[in-house]
């Protein structure tokens, strides 16, 4: 009798392990499943996805290069993907021009790139100005100037463009101008037609710096003549 009940609780103990067993091993089949479900939902839910952005700043007239920009990955929606260049469009992207200033780290709208015409870009133009002529030193990149003239001979003054970007200040992208120095160095981006007017102002007059940053544009401006070549 002894005997018999011995098998018994034997036989019950081995039964035991065995189900305890495959418990167990269905619990942690059940986790695993779990956490690659898991895994799988978080993938599908990020919806980031690899656009171009500037990798320094870049000037109007620049032509985009390889070196010009580097991929970052951010959420966007439908509509504002279709106005940026995702990462496998640099292809397309190299050899543009841009038309607007884009800063270090700024996403790379299709609004501020253009293709290489000459005719259609914008030229970017630099030349030396006392710092009291330019807004007592108070310029940055990115600040709206208009730029007036004062002809020696007649004392008229007048516009000579109005509402040009200021893409480099002292030679240097950004920044606000400083120094000792009484004299500074201005880059501004300017239309085609105006260069030439821009470069007889300050080749034959006294020109000054109004910053116009958020200002009306100006209406009715009085351009300076040029100087005649004859």
């Amino acid at each position: 009798m002894g005997t018999g009940q011995g098998t018994v609780v034997g036989r019950t103990r081995r039964g035991i392990r065995s189900r305890v067993s495959t418990g167990h091993v269905v619990m942690v089949l059940a986790g695993a499943l779990g956490i690659l479900l898991t895994l799988s939902v978080l993938r599908s839910a990020d919806d980031s996805l690899p656009v171009l952005v500037a990798a320094h700043d870049l000037a109007p007239g620049t032509v985009i290069g390889d070196a010009s920009v580097h991929v970052a990955r951010v959420h966007v929606d439908v509509s504002v993907l279709a106005t940026l260049f995702r990462a496998e469009q640099l292809g397309a992207l190299r050899g543009r021009v841009v038309t607007t200033i884009v800063h270090e780290g700024e996403l790379v709208v299709r609004g501020a790139i253009s293709t290489l015409d000459a005719h259609a870009s914008k030229r970017v133009m630099s030349f030396p100005i006392a710092r009291a002529r330019a807004v007592g030193g108070k310029l940055t990149t990115g600040d709206r100037v208009d730029v007036l003239a004062v002809d020696h001979d007649s004392g008229r003054a007048g516009y000579v463009v109005t509402d040009a970007e200021v893409v480099a200040v002292d030679g240097r992208n950004g920044g606000a101008l400083s120094g000792a120095s009484d004299d500074v160095t201005i880059t501004l981006v300017v239309e085609p037609a105006t260069a030439p007017v821009l470069a007889s102002a300050i080749d034959g007059g006294k020109v000054i710096l109004v910053r116009s940053t958020g200002a009306p544009a100006v209406h009715g401006r009085t351009s300076f003549a040029p100087k005649s070549t004859k």
